[in-house]
């Protein structure tokens, strides 16, 4: 029993009281410790660019390429040394579709819209080829949204394309209008 100094308190009546506050505590825990992965939002990719329609990705995640090396002379040598580790560049990702095929019954498909090579790992179809070129390559000026690979396929057949800067590499017949604002393009696809 009771004394008149006693107070009581019910259990069953602060147990929702102590679970509400858990949860808020729990709540703030994961603000305070979460904010540092956070992306802004003027960080993230439209989802525009993940629709199937054709669309032409651009971003700024470079990636590494095998040229790096020489890429630092051909960038200090000019055009015709840029475009020749282009060419080498191109010829190395045509062998990787080669690989990419023989594995997967198909090229990665674009379902015939452009995009970067891999500049948006996320939605980029080009990146699939690092299962069989790791790292893939790099165009010598570097910035892939700007100065790199673009690739369409609809699965069955490719083209890739690149920036021309001299006269020595045949310059590609036709460019798709995400291309037109380079002077020139270079260009391979499938056989």
């Amino acid at each position: 029993m009771a004394g008149p100094n006693t107070i009581r308190v019910d259990l069953r009546a602060a147990l929702p009281i102590a679970v509400l506050g858990l949860v808020v505590l729990v709540i703030i825990f994961v603000q305070l410790c979460g904010r540092e992965r956070v992306q802004p939002l003027a960080d993230v990719t439209p989802l525009a660019q993940a629709t199937p329609a054709p669309t032409f990705t651009v971003g700024p995640v470079a990636t590494a390429g095998p040229a790096e090396a020489t890429a630092t002379q051909a960038a200090q040598a000019g055009g015709e040394a840029r475009d020749n580790i282009r060419v080498q560049n191109l010829d190395a990702l045509q062998q990787a579709l080669a690989e990419y095929t023989l594995d997967h019954s198909g090229y990665p498909n674009t379902n015939g819209g452009i995009q970067s090579l891999c500049a948006f790992k996320e939605f980029d179809e080009g990146c699939k080829l690092e299962s069989v070129l790791e790292p893939l390559p790099v165009d010598p000026l570097g910035d892939p949204a700007v100065n790199g690979y673009w690739y369409a396929s609809d699965g069955a057949t490719y083209i890739l394309y690149a920036v021309r800067e001299g006269d020595l590499v045949p310059q590609c017949p036709e460019r798709p209008d995400h291309l037109k604002k380079f002077k020139s393009v270079m260009c391979v696809q499938s056989p």
